[in-house]
C-alpha cells in the first residue's frame, strides 16, 4: 500500500522508508495522518476535526476506499438533514466541499489502481481486505501479571 499512498491533492506520495513513516505517521478513520502533534496523541487530537481531505498532512492509500466511500454517504446524508433543517449556508458549504474533497480522493485512488496490472490490483485488493479487518479489530487487552515482591 505504502507505494500506492497520494497527498490530499491525488499526488502520488509513496513512502521511501516504510519503518521510518511508521513511526512518523498514524491511522485515522479515513487515511494516514502525519501532522506531529496527533501522531503524538495516537490519532486522537485532530487540529481540523477529522476533515482530512482538506489537510496538508492526511495520506490516504487504497486500503481506505471503503472508508471514505462510506464517509461520502454519511456526509451526503448530514447535508441533506442540514437542508432540511434551514441550516446556515456556511454549514452546507462546508459539507458540500467535504464531499468534493473526498470524491476527488476515492477517484484518484481508483485511477491510480486501474493503472496497475489485474494481478496486482488483486493483489491490492486483497491487502486492502486484511488491512480493514486488522484495523476494525478490537485492541487485545493488555494484563500485567507481576510474580515476585
Amino acid at each position: 500500500m505504502a507505494s500506492l499512498r497520494i497527498d490530499r491533492h491525488g499526488n502520488p506520495d509513496p513512502v521511501k522508508d516504510a519503518v521510518a513513516y511508521q513511526r512518523q505517521s498514524v491511522s485515522v478513520p479515513f487515511g494516514n495522518c502525519i501532522e506531529p502533534s496527533n501522531v503524538k496523541a495516537g490519532g486522537q487530537h485532530c487540529p481540523i476535526r477529522y476533515q482530512c481531505s482538506g489537510c496538508g498532512f492526511y495520506r490516504p492509500d487504497p486500503s481506505y476506499l471503503t472508508a471514505i466511500g462510506d464517509h461520502i454517504t454519511s456526509l451526503r446524508s448530514d447535508l441533506e438533514i442540514a437542508s432540511a433543517a434551514d441550516n446556515a449556508d456556511w454549514v452546507l458549504t462546508n459539507l458540500r466541499q467535504q464531499i468534493d474533497s473526498f470524491t476527488a480522493v476515492a477517484d484518484q485512488l481508483r485511477a491510480t489502481l486501474t493503472t496497475l496490472p489485474a494481478s496486482e490490483q488483486e493483489a491490492v485488493l486483497l491487502a486492502s481486505h486484511v488491512l480493514r479487518r486488522a484495523r476494525a479489530a478490537e485492541p487485545l487487552p493488555l494484563t500485567v501479571n507481576r510474580t515476585g515482591p
